[in-house]
């Protein structure tokens, strides 16, 4: 019994150490809306992945994602025209401010 317990506990600790290692390979990013509440929807796609980013008083966060390229759509309300951007390079663990889309009339 005593065996099966200390098993259990290594495996759990095996588990729990792939998953942290996971996490810090991670990235996040943001980026800043002006006018704030000009963009109706924001996106960051990947190849074939795409992610509507979360609003934040016209802050748009996204987090836990795959680092490398993302493309960031912006579909804009009316009077403003719809935005799109490469973020560049994010690398793993990495927390990357994109700055300000100004939105154009």
């Amino acid at each position: 019994m005593r065996n099966t317990m200390v098993q259990l506990c290594l495996v759990i600790m095996g588990v729990s150490s792939i998953h942290a290692v996971r996490l810090l390979q991670t990235s996040s990013f943001h980026v800043r809306m002006y006018p704030a509440n000009g963009a109706e929807r924001v996106w960051a796609i990947q190849g074939k992945d795409s992610i509507e980013m979360i609003n934040i008083n016209g802050e748009y966060f996204l987090r836990a994602i795959h680092p490398g390229y993302w493309q960031v759509s912006v579909e804009a309300g009316r009077p403003y025209r719809n935005v799109q951007f490469n973020s560049g390079d994010i690398p793993p663990g990495f927390d990357k401010d994109l700055g300000e889309i100004r939105l154009e009339k």
